[in-house]
């Protein structure tokens, strides 16, 4: 290939990264607006709860349930019970037969001249004091003859004037898992206190549409808008999940997505919500048991404003024992600890960030807001419906010409491909791209996942750092000396270089933002495809083009041919290499450090993570309103400092060590933006703070670095001795006393020929 062409060989892959970039640029604004107006979140409490700290502080519930209000709780969640729910509630009483023959003999347990005998399979009576009789036969009456036995259906009877009972088979199922209802006396409550309900349901046996429309309507007169199942399967798992996501959607009722959960069936659920739905975030008794109050306040407030969570469903702390003090010294009881929990999150969920309003509202503790289907739903009032769908696989299609040419990019780079295959490589590229933009979910995903790969390694490749060693490459080989870059001139230009490089893979997350512009993503429905790739594929690239030189700028001038050539001599060259202990403990320690660093890579990465780090996160959030992640500031963003102060000094082992671990950075920042239910001004924060402050610690690791490296350097330098005054009998010098009479002496090291014998003499 002639070098005309060698240096347009980049061109058509960066032309389409523009286009793609413009269109991401433009999205990323649109979802950053519409993020802006989800800023409605409710505080809700559990009645269960609520109920238990008010009995056992002796205070009246409905004045509890006021405090709770002033302190920023908008919601309550109540539970469709069982019959076993409403006797443990009081409202009914269930009696078994033979205590219930000694109650009320005149019933004809045994058959009477007027009545036929009440059948032996009728084994417990289910009564209700006066003021609940409607209860009983005007809502449960109901529930139990739908749910109950055909053979043995319940039969009411006539206690007295004015009361009546049910009579009801022994059956652990119509007792215990059957729905009867919400409690009226609850809904009254609520009501009363002012909180909107939040209907918490279970999956029970035998269901049916029926029972599932009764349910439903159920929650829907309670005035709930919120619906989280309960226990560990979403209703109408796994058969009716489709009808009972269609009949919510009916009611308008949003489906609590609770977050981390592992109830089954809830993906699939929330994929059918049409995006009505709402994440949910709870800290369970156990795990709440153990935490500091600061650290869950902190939890439930940044999980609202960090991760789209629209609802703080707060459980009231038991294990409070009136420990902590006022500000009179005096001892708080476990019911004014809990009050003050709530106000604390409440108070640290309305706090505005700090002198960045205008970038992002703060939150208002009221009803949760729905995703919706979102970006249909808002450009379909412009656009109608085929038009929003046209509009939305136009923003994908132009995002996937960015990962056609990121590849084409790549592969210039290390391979000579002729105009004809680069122009089958680029209508193969976009009639690919032009299929997958027509999936918002796999298709999509798989355009993402290319960027992902590519874009950290292109940031660091055209960054800047290629260019600088292959400059100090060039000084050594002319034979000038390695350049004595100062600690402070190395962190000025890595500086420059790391935010350069940065700015180049931020052109990644433009393009992944446009592509998973989908409530889907935003919900945790649906999650960005393999994401420990965007970390381990950039690490191979980097790697294999900086051990190679592969070089963009380079290639540009001699071709790729040449520049493979050097990477698999330098890559033969280290296999010929003798197999030493020490490379096999190098090769050990990388595996596990890689094996850590893996691991941790992403929000449930499984690993545990200790109580030193966690108060150091949330202290780094309280700083930086949020915090960088870890990886960046404390090792990939400072590397690029190394690597630039170490590639300056020819130190080139450790400058491709440094740029690896560089990658790491830029490979970090990308990923970041891959957790789309983040949203994107606090993704944009974190890494803005990632770049600074890892360039601002690599300046001051550098010079802690060459300072030590200098005082161990001076401490084993060796010592010139003065020279030796000479004397008659020993001052001769070596070669004065090894050479031939006309002063030569033999270029064989320590070995001297002598003229006179011919011998020669080992020193």
């Amino acid at each position: 290939m002639n070098r005309h062409a060698n240096a347009g060989r980049f061109r058509l892959g960066w032309i389409l990264i523009v286009i793609a970039a413009l269109n991401g640029a433009f999205w990323t604004v649109f979802r950053w607006h519409y993020e802006n107006t989800l800023t409605g979140a409710q505080i809700t409490v559990d009645y269960d709860d609520t109920r238990t700290m008010a009995d056992a502080y002796q205070i009246r519930h409905a004045k509890f349930l006021a405090l709770l209000k002033e302190r920023g709780v908008s919601s309550i969640g109540l539970y469709s019970l069982s019959l076993n729910g409403f006797r443990d509630n009081g409202r009914i009483a269930i009696t078994p037969r033979e205590e219930a023959e000694r109650l009320y003999p005149k019933l004809a347990w045994n058959g009477s001249s007027d009545a036929k005998a009440i059948p032996a399979a009728y084994r417990y009576l289910v009564t209700a004091t006066r003021e609940n009789q409607d209860l009983l036969l005007n809502q449960l009456l109901p529930r139990l003859r739908s749910q109950g036995q055909s053979v043995v259906p319940p039969q009411v009877v006539e206690l007295d004037e004015g009361s009546a009972g049910v009579l009801l088979p022994r059956s652990a199922q119509l007792f215990g898992d059957a729905m009867m209802g919400f409690d009226p006396a609850q809904l009254k409550a609520a009501k009363s206190a002012g909180l909107v309900v939040t209907a918490r349901v279970s999956n029970s046996l035998n269901l049916n549409l029926q029972r599932v429309r009764q349910l439903l309507d159920d929650a829907e007169n309670t005035g709930a808008r919120v619906v989280i199942f309960s226990e560990d399967e979403v209703v109408g798992y796994d058969s009716l999940v489709k009808q009972v996501a269609a009949e919510m959607q009916d009611r308008k009722l949003l489906f609590g997505n609770i977050e981390f959960t592992k109830q089954r069936g809830w993906q699939d659920f929330a994929k059918l919500t049409a995006g009505n739905l709402v994440r949910v975030h709870s800290v369970g008794g156990d795990e709440a048991a153990k935490a500091r109050v600061e650290l869950l306040v902190d939890r439930y407030a940044r999980a609202i404003k960090e991760r789209d969570i629209r609802v703080a469903y707060i459980r009231l702390v038991r294990q409070f024992k009136g420990k902590a003090a006022d500000e009179n010294n005096q001892a708080k009881s476990a019911l004014q600890q809990n009050l003050d929990f709530v106000q604390a999150v409440s108070d640290e969920l309305v706090a505005p960030i700090p002198s960045l309003p205008f970038l992002r509202p703060a939150m208002e503790t009221r009803g949760a807001q729905a995703f919706g289907d979102y970006p249909l739903n808002i450009l379909q009032d412009q656009f109608g419906n085929r038009g929003a769908k046209i509009v939305r696989y136009l923003s994908a299609f132009l995002s996937g010409l960015g990962a056609v040419g990121a590849t084409l990019l790549l592969l210039n780079l290390f391979f000579d491909l002729s105009r004809r295959a680069q122009k089958t490589l680029l209508f193969s590229g976009v009639l690919l791209a032009a299929v997958l933009s027509v999936s918002a979910g796999m298709g999509a995903k798989l355009l993402a996942l290319q960027i992902g790969i590519t874009f950290s390694a292109i940031g660091v490749l055209w960054g800047g750092l290629p260019q600088l060693w292959d400059a100090s490459r060039k000084r050594g080989e002319t034979g000038r000396p390695a350049d004595e870059t100062s600690p402070l001139r190395a962190f000025a230009k890595g500086t420059a270089i790391l935010v350069k490089t940065s700015l180049l893979t931020f052109i990644g997350p433009l393009l992944i933002i446009a592509l998973l512009n989908n409530w889907k993503f935003f919900s945790g429905t649906d999650k960005y495809l393999l994401p420990k790739a965007t970390q381990l594929f950039p690490l191979l690239l980097v790697g294999l083009a900086f051990a190679g030189e592969v070089f963009p700028h380079r290639v540009a001038q001699e071709g790729a041919e040449a520049a493979r050539k050097r990477a698999r001599d330098r890559f033969l060259s280290v296999l010929n290499r003798p197999f030493t202990v020490r490379i096999a403990l190098t090769l050990v320690a990388l595996f596990f450090a890689g094996t850590i660093w893996i691991a941790r890579t992403g929000n449930d990465s499984g690993m545990e993570i200790s109580a030193f780090e966690l108060k150091f996160r949330a202290g780094l959030e309280q700083f930086f309103i949020t915090r960088p992640r870890t990886k960046e500031i404390f090792a990939g963003m400072p590397a690029m400092i190394f690597a630039v102060y170490f590639a300056t000094r020819r130190k080139w082992l450790l400058a491709l060590g440094a740029a690896v671990v560089a990658t790491i950075g830029q490979a970090d920042l990308l990923n970041t933006f891959c957790h789309i239910h983040t949203p994107f001004f606090y993704s944009l924060l974190r890494s803005i703070h990632g770049v600074w402050l890892g360039a601002l610690i690599g300046g001051v690791a550098l010079a802690i670095y060459v300072f030590l490296e200098r005082r161990i350097a001076g401490r084993f330098q060796p010592q010139t001795l003065p020279p030796m005054e000479s004397t008659p009998e020993i001052g001769r010098t070596f070669e004065e006393e090894n050479s031939d009479e006309n002063g030569h002496v033999d270029s064989e090291i320590g070995t001297v020929f002598v003229p006179q014998s011919g011998e020669s003499l080992r020193r």
